[in-house]
Order: C-alpha cells, then structure tokens, then sequence
C-alpha cells in the first residue's frame, strides 16, 4: 500500500517546494532587478560562464532554466548567441516580468522545467539554481532525453562558487535543497544519466563550472 501513494506524495513535495521558490523569487523580484544584484565584481565571471556555452555558432539555440530576471542574457548576447534564439523558464512570475521588459525579443515560459516540453535545444543553461531544483538527477534525465540536441551542451554553473552555496543553503535549506557536484558525485551523477558525459569541470573556491556533453 505505501508504493501505491508514493508518487502522489512525491508530487505534493514538488508542487510545494516549486510554491516556495517562486513565493521568495517573487518577493525578491526587485532586488535582483537591481544593479546590487550585479556588482562588477561578478560581471567577469558571467562572462567566463557565458564564453563556457560555446555559442559562437550561428543559430545556436539555448534553453536558460532559472533564467530570473535574464542575469546572463546580456553575456549570452556578447558571446555571440541571438537572443530571439534563448528561451528563459523560470518559477517565478515576479522575476519573468522584468525578464520581460527587458528582453522583447526572448521567449520566457513560467514553468517547471520537469514538465517544460518546448523541443530541443543546442544548450541548456542553470545558472545559480541547480542547487534548487527539487530532483537534480530526474531534470538531468528530462533534458538529456527530451531537450537536448545531440552533441549539445548542458552547463551548470555558480558564479560565486560552491562554498558560497553552502552557506545559503545552510540559512535556508528550503529554497537551497542540495549542493553542486563535486568530482565524486559528479560519478554518480552521470551513472544515472548515461546519456552525459562530461566536457570539464572547474570547481574553484569562488566559481563553479560543469559543462556536460550529450553523446
């Protein structure tokens, strides 16, 4: 009997958690509309996160998950990708509408991106959010199998590092639910998505970088 109300459960914890984080992101909304959300400081390491796309090709589409308030469309941009080619999906009504405003030319979809179905893309980006995502493994899963071009990419990253993280999640482990790979569970990780394999990983104390290739 238990087996029996395990998925509903399953799915209760996921729409909760998902009520969550849109909730805070939208009552964060302005803030990370602001230029404080931006120091100068972290525009160098966008930048190196964007340059990690690999998006020099014409018509490279991308896939940006917890896109926000498009944080790093401007960097896509300068890397070379056309913007009218990314579609940013975020939880958070609050952050999408200044996404909105201030990329016309973007598609941004209000989605989980465990039920998102919007055909396949060269890159599927998580900046900053992969530590929120309710079940990393089973995302991972959905996009190498459902949105993933062959031999495209998918870059998990955190411009501030995983240390950072870690004291986020540690101040409120509700909207930070898990830590970003390391080496050790990066095996582990792939084991249960043999369709990636890994590109490169930079794994600094105040950056983080996981480029994943789809066989």
């Amino acid at each position: 009997m238990p087996q029996v109300f395990a998925a509903p459960r399953m799915e209760s914890k996921l729409a909760e958690h998902n009520q969550y984080q849109a909730k805070t992101f939208d009552e964060k909304s302005d803030f990370f509309a602001s230029e404080k959300a931006t120091p100068a400081s972290v525009e160098p390491k966008l930048r190196r996160i964007a340059c990690s796309c690999r998006l020099e090709t014409p018509g490279t589409t991308l896939l940006d998950v917890g896109t926000g308030t498009g944080a790093l469309l401007p960097f896509f941009q300068e890397a070379g990708v056309d913007l009218a080619q990314v579609v940013g999906v975020d939880l958070s009504a609050g952050m999408l509408g200044f996404a909105k405003e201030r990329f016309p030319e973007t598609t941004f979809v209000q989605e989980d991106v465990l039920q998102f179905q919007g055909g396949r893309f060269d890159r599927v980006v998580f900046n900053a959010c992969f530590g929120n995502l309710f079940d990393p493994v089973a995302v991972l899963r959905h996009v190498a199998r459902d949105l993933l071009s062959d031999g495209g990419l998918v870059v998990i990253s955190h411009p501030l590092g995983r240390p950072w993280l870690r004291t986020l999640q540690q101040s409120d482990p509700r909207m930070v639910l898990h830590d970003l790979p390391g080496k050790e569970q990066l095996k582990t990780m792939l084991a249960e998505v043999p369709e990636l394999e890994l590109e490169s990983l930079e794994d600094d104390a105040d950056f983080y970088c996981l480029v994943l290739r789809r066989r």
